[in-house]
């Protein structure tokens, strides 16, 4: 039986400098044509760029000034419908980029995403996370861009903590795919290699890059490749797997409990992903030695102060947050994962005492 995978993979992909008002361009030069194009921004940074864009190309523009939940996602959606829209651009951060996949796939219309902050892998990713009626956040199917056009000079200019939460959420992928082997060995998951080499070596490319620098340009582009990777991956698995593991079931917990606030994802997850490794027996230098350099927190407890507390209900409510995703949550009771987390911070407060190479 011969076996066959389709994905919808981009058809644009442009990262580059000054290319923000090349978007016209890249359509025609692959022969897309659209008549009556929806451009979506936010209400701040994003606004003058999305304005831009529809000035020069006579494209309509819809500010969306509230957060991706379910209201916002059904209003735009009525309009995009209404007005008879064959081609969504989404200019903006993960709230912009996010709503725009999830109408592209209520409304089978295509988008392109044009990113002026990246700070995790939801870029490219087949999943948009909206908030609920109880504002709790919902990982729910999304269209992936038919294109993807990054402007480096806008990038380089948004805030460096969501440069540093992108930095920080590729290293999630070790975590992720290490459970995802775990999950294949004890409990028959599928595995698909390509998605899986892939997402390993997002991160392997960041950890072992020579000059780990916020302001070093080619580290700056290596990180928003590896973002683009880390979708790729997602893509092709067909699901979340190569990405996402027992650090984001612990993520999730501490989400929908409420016990941080004002903390980027990124950071959060990546935080969360050291002690995943160290479960996995899998933390190493040069993981601590990538964490330290783009300001991870070690210890995710200090991301809130009710999170220490609530160490065996964020544990019970990660078993909750995605039915039949095994990881190595699986492979420890409550008891001995509080422990393990104290075994944990001992380790790290031993390794911050002699230096980490």
């Amino acid at each position: 039986m011969l076996y066959r995978q389709i994905v919808n993979l981009p058809i644009i992909f442009q990262l580059d400098e000054n290319n923000i008002g090349k978007i016209g361009h890249y359509l025609n030069r692959n022969f897309l044509s659209f008549q009556n194009v929806a451009v979506l921004s936010g209400p701040d940074f994003s606004y003058p760029i999305a304005a831009k864009i529809c000035e020069e190309n006579h494209w309509q523009h819809f500010i969306i000034s509230a957060e991706a939940n379910y209201p916002a996602v059904e209003d735009l959606k009525t309009k995009i419908q209404t007005g008879r829209f064959d081609l969504i651009i989404g200019v903006g951060g993960g709230n912009i980029i996010d709503i725009g996949k999830r109408i592209s796939f209520l409304t089978t219309i295509n988008f392109i995403a044009v990113p002026t902050i990246i700070s995790n892998d939801g870029l490219i990713s087949p999943i948009s996370v909206i908030k609920d009626e109880n504002g709790l956040k919902q990982s729910l199917p999304a269209q992936m861009p038919m294109g993807i056009i990054i402007d480096m000079d806008i990038i380089r200019e948004s805030p460096k903590k969501y440069l540093k939460a992108a930095a920080g959420d590729i290293l999630t992928n070790l975590s992720a795919t290490n459970d995802w082997v775990l999950a294949h060995e004890n409990n028959g998951d599928k595995i698909n290699d390509i998605a899986y080499h892939i997402s390993r070596n997002a991160a392997y490319s960041l950890i072992y890059f020579g000059q780990i620098d916020f302001n070093f340009k080619p580290f700056i582009k290596q990180i928003v490749q590896g973002q683009i990777y880390s979708g790729l991956s997602m893509a092709l698995a067909g699901e979340s797997r190569p990405c996402s593991g027992s650090e984001h079931l612990i993520s999730h917990a501490i989400d929908y409990l409420k016990l941080t606030e004002n903390v980027l994802h990124g950071t959060q997850v990546a935080s969360i992903s050291l002690f995943s490794l160290y479960l996995q027996k899998k933390l190493a230098d040069e993981h601590l030695y990538y964490a330290e350099k783009i300001e991870t927190p070690f210890f995710f407890h200090k991301l809130g102060t009710d999170i220490e507390n609530n160490l065996p209900l964020i544990f019970k409510t990660s078993q909750k947050m995605r039915p039949g995703r095994y990881t190595v949550l699986d492979t420890i009771n409550e008891h001995e994962f509080i422990q393990e987390y104290l075994n944990y911070c001992s380790y790290i407060g031993e390794k911050l005492f002699t230096g980490i190479n």
